[in-house]
Formats: structure tokens, sequence, C-alpha cells
């Protein structure tokens, strides 16, 4: 039997590149990224004048966040003061950790880790253009 090549079958399943928040400015969403959170940059091309496609990933993963700059996005960051879910969650083995290193760091967490439904720990973070992200994980 050979592929079916229908709707529901793929010779190589599509992966996700990445998912867009949006910050008011791409230089300093980098450097919090990276700088602070620790992420890898994974893209960064200009593909206009006033176009800039930055992708930054935690290290080892593949799926990353774009930066996307607000003209091209059609919508404001939400702003520090007024944060909005970005409606992305994360992982990582050892949440505590991150909490305390990334608190020190000055990233504003909505709560402390807390124990999760499912196991677990859960918090909420917010990036400094106001866009939320929960995180998950153990220890």
């Amino acid at each position: 039997m050979g592929l079916s090549w229908g709707i529901y079958a793929w010779p190589m399943a599509p992966r996700i590149h990445s998912a867009v928040i949006v910050v008011s400015d791409q230089e300093a969403a980098l450097a919090f990224y990276t700088g602070v959170l620790g992420w890898e940059k994974r893209e960064d091309n200009q593909m206009s004048p006033d176009y800039r496609f930055l992708v930054v990933a935690p290290p080892g993963h593949t799926t990353g966040i774009c930066l996307g700059p607000e003209h091209i996005h059609g919508r404001s960051a939400p702003g520090f003061d007024s944060p909005r879910d970005s409606d992305l969650y994360l992982t990582t083995d050892d949440l505590r950790a991150d909490y305390e290193r990334w608190s020190a760091a000055g990233v504003r967490f909505d709560e402390e880790p807390a124990p999760m439904p499912w196991g677990g720990l859960g918090a909420r973070f917010v990036d400094p253009f106001g866009n939320r992200f929960f995180i998950t994980g153990g220890a």
C-alpha cells in the first residue's frame, strides 16, 4: 500500500514555526527575551524597509515567538500597565528555579508559582510590552 495523499495524510507533517506577540520596540524585546529570559535569536530578517521579521525561542526548541511590530500586525502592544493574555503557554522542567532567576532579573509575575489541578506548578508573567504568559512545570 502506498501513501494516501488525501486531506488527512501528509508525507511529512507540517510543523508550527512561530506564534506572534506584538511589541512596541523590537530591539528592546530582543534584549528582554535573549538577555533576561535566556532565549535565542532564531531569525532576524529585514523583509522590507519598515518590516523586520524577528523570532526568538527557548534554547533547544524549534517553535519560536515572532516579536511582531505594531504597524505590521495592525494593533498595539498591550502595555505593561494593562497586560493582555498572549494565549501562549510555556512549560519548564523547574518552574520554581525559573521563577527565582527571572524575578531576580526584574520579570514581573502576577503570582508566585502555585499548585495546579493536574499536578506541578503554574504562574503568569508579563513581558515589558504587556504580553502575559502562563508557564507551568515541576519542582
